[in-house]
Parts: C-alpha cells; sequence; structure tokens
C-alpha cells in the first residue's frame, strides 16, 4: 500500500493535484492548516481512504480530530498537526505520543520543514508544506509488515 502525506497547504490545492496524479497513491492524508483543502482529493477520488487531523489555522474546523491513530496493514499510525506536542520546540512530545498510542509511524507538520528519520524504531515524518513555493510532500508504502517513508520535492522529484 502507497499513501500520500500532505500537510500546511493554506488554501491552495494545485500541489496536492499534481502529487496525486504523479504518484497515484492507495490512500492518503492531510496533517491539517487547511484540512478542508484535501476536498479535492474526495471529488477527484471518490473511493480513496483520506484521513485528515487539523491543524493551528482550522481552528473553528469541527469536522477533523486533533489526531487521528489508525491502521493500514498491521502498522499503526500517529496523524497529528503537531502543534499540540510543540513540534517546533523539538520532537520528543511526539515521540512519546505515538508510543502511547502503539504507533510505528508518527506523522506530523505544522514546521514547514521535511523531515523524516527513525528514532528507535519509531519512523517520523513531517512531509513539509504542500503550499507555497517550494511544494514538498511524503509517500509512505507498506509492504508485508515492511516500512518505507520519504519526503519528495515536488518538482525536481528529489527525495529529501
Amino acid at each position: 500500500m502507497k499513501f500520500l502525506v500532505f500537510s500546511d497547504s493554506h488554501g491552495d490545492t494545485t500541489y496536492i493535484r499534481l502529487a496525486m496524479q504523479k504518484e497515484r497513491p492507495d490512500a492518503a492524508v492531510h496533517l491539517g492548516d487547511h484540512a478542508s483543502d484535501a476536498d479535492i482529493i474526495d471529488r477527484e477520488y471518490p473511493i480513496l481512504p483520506l484521513c485528515r487531523v487539523k491543524g493551528n489555522c482550522d481552528y473553528f474546523e469541527q469536522r477533523y480530530p486533533d489526531k487521528w491513530v489508525f491502521n493500514w496493514e498491521g502498522v499503526t499510525i500517529l496523524a497529528t498537526h503537531g502543534h499540540k506536542q510543540s513540534v517546533k520546540s523539538g520532537l520528543l512530545q511526539l515521540k512519546y505520543t505515538a508510543l502511547e498510542a502503539g504507533a510505528q509511524i508518527a506523522l506530523f507538520g505544522h514546521t514547514h520543514t521535511p523531515y523524516c528519520a527513525q528514532l528507535d524504531g519509531l519512523w517520523l515524518m513531517n512531509p513539509g508544506a504542500c503550499g507555497g513555493r517550494t511544494p514538498t510532500y511524503g509517500m509512505v508504502e507498506l509492504s508485508e509488515g515492511r516500512i518505507s517513508c520519504c519526503v519528495k520535492d515536488l518538482f525536481t522529484e528529489e527525495v529529501l
């Protein structure tokens, strides 16, 4: 299973659409700050599984939770924007939140800075911002219990 991870689109759906067309994922996740921008995925890919959480710019949005723990292909994933875990100050609180949830992957946004690393067996990924001048997105691939994560620059396709 391959899924795309977006965050911080801030009202610009152009790059969500381009990444979806380029990668043809099995599912998608939007990590907030205009989580409703992912409505374009609902419209253009109506049967595609989609997870959304709200960010600090989605303050009045009540349709989406602050965090979501879900399981795909036997892998537990935490999705959160990250502002409530203070990710701009470090990743320790996020790590503990993920471990408490039993997650193998913690997805977060908020900083607009791409990040992808494994820390003590836990994957931590920030897809960066899919809105703005340098759009990036995350990819997670799950296959037979193996996890592969990366962040890509939309224009150069470079893995960051």
